[in-house]
């Protein structure tokens, strides 16, 4: 979704400037690129372990705990920088945010 919104904030021109010069929209892109930063680094700290042979229970466990907990914020950041092309099935942000929304609800279920 960042890798995605990043270009199109950039190049999406409103009220004669592009939205990425916005201060509500530079602080979205901020908070995605923080917090995708965050995730990669948890699933490759588990990978490490993995791939020394270590148990990595732990490490996995935060990893897919916290994008559950993230995943829906970095979407919706994705969808409110769309704007409207958000809701389009010409880009592919709301599949991302159904796919967000999905794993959320199967780790809700999954924690009955």
């Amino acid at each position: 979704m960042y890798e995605l919104a990043l270009p199109y904030a950039k190049e999406r021109v409103a009220f004669g400037q592009p939205i990425a010069q916005k201060q509500a929209i530079a602080f979205m892109l901020a908070e995605m690129q923080i917090e995708v930063s965050s995730l990669r680094h948890l699933v490759w700290k588990a990978a490490s372990l993995l791939e020394h042979g270590l148990d990595a229970s732990r490490a996995a466990t935060l990893a897919l705990a916290y994008a559950t907990r993230e995943v829906m914020k970095i979407a919706d950041n994705g969808l409110q920088i769309f704007g409207g092309h958000g809701y389009i099935r010409e880009y592919p942000v709301e599949m991302w945010y159904r796919n967000a929304r999905a794993l959320t609800v199967n780790e809700s279920v999954a924690a009955l």
